[in-house]
């Protein structure tokens, strides 16, 4: 069991509720939470290809993932492995990693889906293809989050919630636009032995500041995330200890 605190950040570039580029801003938003992973999206290139480097040393944190505009990189206190960033089409992007954290193993996908109905939907469909969601070589815990370009209701949502456990924290879940939230665009969901103990839309003023994005923080908790491999008891043969599969 493990238990530990993440982030969903959509920082727009860096830049404030102003247009400016500000990413002091996001970094103060991100201390104040003391999150131990935070996964960032729609990073920009304005404030240079070491934009994300600088907020991981503002933090405290490591950087993982590249500083690609719009791309969707981590910051962790922990080992991330195995880091692949993949197209989504039409501008979408989706960063996966590995998470090992007290002996055990988180897969993670950090996307940024469109805004328009029919390419989330095409988006949706890779999202939940072979190579990703659906890849039977994923099966631990794994935490889905990022901006999900959706309203209330829009196209794509209806095969995430089939196949996905939406995190039942925040309770009031709208984060855009900043400065008057109307709706929950940013999401995090689960598939696996994982849930929300705790969380909250940030909706402090240094947040309504510094992007048009409000942050998503949740408190998780994994079961025990190992999948054994049985072994059949045999007539005067001891049992063998199960070899671990994911953990």
């Amino acid at each position: 069991m493990a238990t530990f605190r993440i982030m969903s950040y959509h920082i727009n570039g860096a830049r404030n509720a102003a247009g400016e580029i500000a990413p002091e801003l996001c970094a103060a938003v991100i201390r104040a939470q003391q999150p131990e992973l935070v996964m960032l999206q729609q990073i920009g290139s304005p404030i240079g290809m070491s934009s994300v480097e600088q907020l991981a040393d503002r933090v405290g944190l490591t950087r993982y993932g590249s500083d690609a505009e719009g791309g969707c990189p981590f910051l962790s206190q922990y080992p991330l492995h195995h880091v692949q960033e993949r197209s989504l089409g039409f501008g979408g992007h989706c960063v996966q990693a590995d998470l090992e954290y007290a002996d055990e193993r988180i897969h993670l996908f950090n996307l940024t889906l469109s805004w328009n109905f029919r390419q989330r939907r095409e988006q949706v469909k890779l999202l939940m293809g072979d190579q990703l969601l659906n890849n039977p070589l994923l099966p631990c815990a794994t935490i889905i989050c990022g901006d999900f370009g959706l309203p209330l209701w829009g196209s794509g949502q209806i095969p995430l919630n089939e196949h996905l456990k939406r995190a039942g924290f925040p309770a009031w879940r709208a984060n855009f636009p900043g400065k008057i939230p109307l709706w929950g665009r940013d999401r995090i969901y689960f598939r696996g032995p994982i849930k929300a103990l705790a969380g909250s839309v940030v909706m402090t003023a240094e947040a309504r500041k510094a992007s048009t994005h409000l942050p998503l923080v949740l408190t998780v908790e994994t079961s025990d995330t190992r999948e054994v491999l049985k072994v059949k008891k045999l007539t005067r043969v001891p049992s063998k200890q199960p070899d671990p599969i994911c953990g």
